[in-house]
């Protein structure tokens, strides 16, 4: 059986669930393009703050920042256009511009989550309403024929294994982008703290931090 056969048996639904799943594809491919190391927190950049932090060249870091389209670059900014005023008001700067950041990296994520749960479920509907055809077709047959009622029967499970086949690697697609955001979002906090620290060094806060561990 070819896979024009395949989805001709399975009936309209399939198509909605083929289209669901080039949804899914499209969203994981983005966040995989915008979730790379080198857009979010590049190590080159940070060593390259820390250093001018440490000799108090707070010029030379914001205009780093400003030519930097990263995550990081962002949220250092956003404390260092407030760090004259305390580490409090850096900080909560910091931690504005960073929940602004993750919300931007977690767009299409729902996409992936919505279609992981809802591409069972239509398999679920196509099979239901298949079965309920077949039985409508047989229930005025006095001697209805089994092997027509198993072929149909069997026809109306397409769409379920259409639906989990597309349902579980999405879940896991979704589950994998997840996580990778939840890990940056630590990541850039850890390294936020350590250059704040850095930037409000002459205010009374505490001296440098350690570098975060890799």
């Amino acid at each position: 059986m070819d896979l024009g056969e395949l989805f001709e048996r399975g009936g309209p639904l399939m198509w909605v669930i083929l289209g669901a799943s080039i949804v899914a594809a499209a969203a994981f491919i983005d966040r995989l393009l915008a979730l790379r190391r080198g857009l979010i927190v590049p190590a080159p950049l940070f060593e390259s703050l820390r250093a001018h932090l440490d000799a108090k060249d707070t010029a030379r870091a914001r205009q780093l920042c400003r030519e930097s389209p990263t995550v990081l670059a962002r949220v250092i900014a956003a404390g260092l256009d407030r760090s004259g005023a305390g580490r409090a008001a850096a900080k909560e700067a910091m931690e504005e511009a960073g929940t602004v950041a993750v919300g931007r990296l977690e767009r299409w994520v729902g996409v992936l989550s919505t279609v992981a749960a809802i591409a069972p479920l239509l398999g679920l509907l196509g099979t239901v309403t298949g079965m309920i055809e077949v039985f409508y077709q047989i229930q005025g047959a006095t001697n209805p024929d089994i092997g027509r009622l198993s072929g149909g029967i069997k026809e109306a499970l397409y769409t379920t294994g259409a639906g989990l086949t597309v349902g579980i690697p999405v879940f896991v697609a979704y589950r994998f982008i997840e996580a990778k955001i939840d890990r940056y979002a630590q990541e850039l906090e850890e390294r936020g703290l350590a250059l704040l620290d850095r930037m409000t060094a002459g205010d009374g806060a505490p001296g440098p931090a350690a570098e975060p561990a890799e």
